[in-house]
Protein backbone atom coordinates (compact mmCIF):
# COMPACT_ATOMS: atom_id res chain seq x y z
CA UNK A 1 0.00 0.00 0.00
CA UNK A 2 1.23 3.10 -1.07
CA UNK A 3 1.51 5.87 1.78
CA UNK A 4 0.18 9.22 1.12
CA UNK A 5 -0.05 12.70 2.87
CA UNK A 6 -2.67 15.59 2.71
CA UNK A 7 -0.15 18.53 1.32
CA UNK A 8 -2.73 20.90 2.27
CA UNK A 9 -2.98 19.46 5.88
CA UNK A 10 1.05 20.11 6.11
CA UNK A 11 1.00 23.14 4.79
CA UNK A 12 -2.14 24.37 7.18
CA UNK A 13 0.63 22.96 10.14
CA UNK A 14 3.32 25.32 8.56
CA UNK A 15 1.04 28.42 8.48
CA UNK A 16 0.03 27.96 11.79
CA UNK A 17 3.91 27.45 13.45
CA UNK A 18 5.05 30.80 10.95
CA UNK A 19 1.90 32.63 12.38
CA UNK A 20 2.35 31.75 15.65
CA UNK A 21 6.00 32.09 15.85
CA UNK A 22 5.64 35.78 14.51
CA UNK A 23 2.84 36.54 16.71
CA UNK A 24 5.26 35.64 20.01
CA UNK A 25 7.75 37.65 18.22
CA UNK A 26 5.69 40.67 18.32
CA UNK A 27 4.89 40.23 22.09
CA UNK A 28 8.49 39.98 22.97
CA UNK A 29 10.55 37.65 25.63
CA UNK A 30 8.66 38.39 28.35
CA UNK A 31 5.07 37.08 26.94
CA UNK A 32 6.11 35.42 23.33
CA UNK A 33 8.08 32.75 25.08
CA UNK A 34 5.08 31.15 26.23
CA UNK A 35 3.51 30.98 22.95
CA UNK A 36 6.53 29.38 21.92
CA UNK A 37 6.68 26.83 24.34
CA UNK A 38 3.17 26.11 23.12
CA UNK A 39 3.96 25.84 19.63
CA UNK A 40 6.72 23.63 20.76
CA UNK A 41 4.74 21.09 22.92
CA UNK A 42 2.11 21.36 20.04
CA UNK A 43 4.33 20.17 17.66
CA UNK A 44 6.01 17.71 19.84
CA UNK A 45 2.87 16.06 20.60
CA UNK A 46 1.49 15.90 17.07
CA UNK A 47 5.21 14.42 16.26
CA UNK A 48 4.57 11.37 19.21
CA UNK A 49 0.92 11.27 18.16
CA UNK A 50 -0.19 11.58 14.84
CA UNK A 51 -3.82 11.84 16.11
CA UNK A 52 -3.11 15.07 18.49
CA UNK A 53 -1.59 17.33 15.88
CA UNK A 54 -3.64 20.29 16.53
CA UNK A 55 -2.89 21.99 13.31
CA UNK A 56 -3.90 19.58 11.51
CA UNK A 57 -7.06 19.12 13.12
CA UNK A 58 -8.01 22.66 12.70
CA UNK A 59 -7.87 22.01 9.27
CA UNK A 60 -9.58 18.21 9.43
CA UNK A 61 -12.60 19.45 11.40
CA UNK A 62 -13.02 23.15 10.25
CA UNK A 63 -11.11 24.40 7.78
CA UNK A 64 -11.71 21.37 5.03
CA UNK A 65 -15.63 20.61 6.08
CA UNK A 66 -16.49 24.17 5.30
CA UNK A 67 -15.10 24.31 2.06
CA UNK A 68 -12.45 26.33 2.93
CA UNK A 69 -9.58 24.92 1.94
CA UNK A 70 -9.42 21.55 -0.40
CA UNK A 71 -7.30 18.29 0.25
CA UNK A 72 -4.24 18.04 -1.69
CA UNK A 73 -3.46 14.18 -1.62
CA UNK A 74 -0.07 13.19 -2.94
CA UNK A 75 2.14 9.94 -2.97
CA UNK A 76 4.35 10.38 -0.12
CA UNK A 77 5.85 8.88 3.51
CA UNK A 78 3.93 10.86 6.36
CA UNK A 79 7.03 9.68 8.34
CA UNK A 80 9.34 12.13 7.02
CA UNK A 81 6.97 14.64 7.49
CA UNK A 82 6.35 13.94 11.08
CA UNK A 83 10.49 13.70 11.72
CA UNK A 84 10.74 17.43 10.14
CA UNK A 85 7.77 18.54 12.80
CA UNK A 86 9.95 16.53 15.79
CA UNK A 87 12.88 18.50 14.18
CA UNK A 88 10.56 21.66 14.58
CA UNK A 89 9.34 20.72 18.30
CA UNK A 90 13.10 20.38 19.20
CA UNK A 91 14.57 23.60 17.91
CA UNK A 92 11.14 25.45 19.16
CA UNK A 93 11.28 23.76 22.34
CA UNK A 94 15.39 24.96 22.43
CA UNK A 95 14.00 28.15 22.08
CA UNK A 96 11.97 28.93 24.54
CA UNK A 97 14.49 27.07 26.69
CA UNK A 98 16.62 30.28 26.60
CA UNK A 99 13.77 32.59 26.14
CA UNK A 100 13.11 31.64 29.26
CA UNK A 101 16.64 31.41 30.37
CA UNK A 102 17.16 35.01 29.83
CA UNK A 103 19.08 34.30 26.07
CA UNK A 104 16.67 35.95 23.68
CA UNK A 105 19.66 35.87 21.17
CA UNK A 106 19.56 32.62 20.77
CA UNK A 107 16.28 31.59 22.04
CA UNK A 108 14.70 33.70 18.72
CA UNK A 109 17.67 32.58 15.81
CA UNK A 110 16.04 28.95 16.99
CA UNK A 111 12.95 30.41 16.45
CA UNK A 112 13.54 32.20 13.06
CA UNK A 113 15.44 28.89 12.29
CA UNK A 114 11.89 27.02 12.50
CA UNK A 115 10.06 30.23 10.93
CA UNK A 116 12.14 30.19 7.83
CA UNK A 117 12.20 26.67 7.06
CA UNK A 118 8.26 26.29 7.59
CA UNK A 119 8.47 29.80 5.53
CA UNK A 120 10.66 27.73 2.45
CA UNK A 121 8.56 24.61 2.80
CA UNK A 122 4.94 26.80 2.64
CA UNK A 123 6.23 28.72 -0.34
CA UNK A 124 8.59 26.30 -2.54
CA UNK A 125 7.29 22.92 -1.19
CA UNK A 126 10.75 22.14 -0.30
CA UNK A 127 10.98 20.04 3.59
CA UNK A 128 14.57 20.10 4.49
CA UNK A 129 13.61 17.95 7.94
CA UNK A 130 12.28 15.40 4.85
CA UNK A 131 15.90 15.75 2.86
CA UNK A 132 17.33 15.06 6.59
CA UNK A 133 15.27 12.33 6.88
CA UNK A 134 15.67 10.61 3.47
CA UNK A 135 19.25 11.15 4.04
CA UNK A 136 19.60 9.57 6.76
CA UNK A 137 17.47 6.58 5.67
CA UNK A 138 20.20 6.22 2.64
CA UNK A 139 23.18 6.08 4.99
CA UNK A 140 21.43 3.18 6.70
CA UNK A 141 21.02 5.42 10.17
CA UNK A 142 17.25 5.04 10.71
CA UNK A 143 15.63 1.84 11.00
CA UNK A 144 14.94 -0.48 8.03
CA UNK A 145 11.50 0.13 7.78
CA UNK A 146 11.81 3.89 8.10
CA UNK A 147 13.96 4.57 4.51
CA UNK A 148 12.23 3.91 1.48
Amino acid sequence: MESRVDRTALRVNQASIILLSLIGFVLGTERGRWLIALVALVLAAGTAIPEAALFKQFYVRVLKPRGLLKPNVIADDPRAHRFAQGIGAAFLGAGAIALFAGWPAPGWMLVWIVVALAAINLLFGFCAGCFVYYQLGRRGLLRSEARR
